[in-house]
């Protein structure tokens, strides 16, 4: 058990020398009187259970280079993580104007098709009906739905034919 007086006689005849040798290690004063601080907390914090067989000075030392090691451990998985977050929030925005762009383009092309067969188009990519739903509802054959969307499709391709890679399975 670690008596007061004892802990602060300790404390005074280390802590010059523990924030020197914790310096070495964070190359920051202010870190270094961080981590000094821990490990004297944590050994008053343990002062009834905590049994030092060696040096006390080794024992600090010790414990400052593994706190340090811990503390530099935590910085670097945060940075990393404020990195990765940055990174994915840039590509995600970019990745969102891109989409923008790519649906004003589509809408463009859509504007620029005949009206019977852009009306076929919508009515089987946008609303999903079958083709004998849009020959019924638009009072046509099966076979002019399906000339319809052909055209369209084709007129659509050569419209965003450059942009194809990346439409793939999203509007066509």
């Amino acid at each position: 058990m670690l008596e007061l007086q004892t802990f602060e006689l300790l404390f005074r005849e280390n802590h010059a020398q523990c924030i020197a040798f914790a310096t070495h290690y964070t190359g920051d004063s202010h870190e270094a009187e961080e981590i000094v601080q821990q490990v004297f907390l944590r050994l008053w914090e343990k002062r009834d259970t905590i049994t030092i067989t060696g040096s006390v000075k080794a024992y600090l030392f010790s414990a400052i280079r593994n706190t340090a090691i811990s503390q530099w451990r935590k910085d670097s998985v945060r940075s990393d993580r404020e990195t990765d977050y940055g990174t994915t929030r840039e590509t995600a925005t970019q990745a969102s104007d891109q989409v923008r762009e790519l649906e004003g383009l589509y809408r463009q092309a859509l504007e620029r098709l005949p009206a019977r067969c852009r009306e076929v188009f919508v009515l089987s990519r946008q609303q999903n009906l079958k083709y004998t739903e849009i020959a019924a509802t638009m009072n046509i054959s099966v076979k002019t739905v399906e000339n319809q969307m052909g055209k369209a499709l084709r007129i659509l391709h050569q419209e965003l034919k450059e942009y194809l890679p990346l439409l793939t399975g999203f509007f066509l």
